[in-house]
């Protein structure tokens, strides 16, 4: 097998997320006080979505 070379990704012209994009992101994100259970919410968007 030979080496395989990685390539890097260009992150330069990146600017990242802006201080009103966070703000909008915290007030978005909300916060569950009980743990998910993902495998419910696959099951419940299958059979609601279907």
């Amino acid at each position: 097998m030979g080496t395989a070379t990685i390539k890097r990704i260009d992150k330069s012209n990146v600017t990242g997320l802006s201080k009103n994009k966070k703000d909008l992101l915290k007030k978005h994100m909300g916060s569950a006080s009980v743990k998910i259970d993902l495998n419910k919410v696959r099951d419940w968007w299958k059979y609601e979505n279907n």
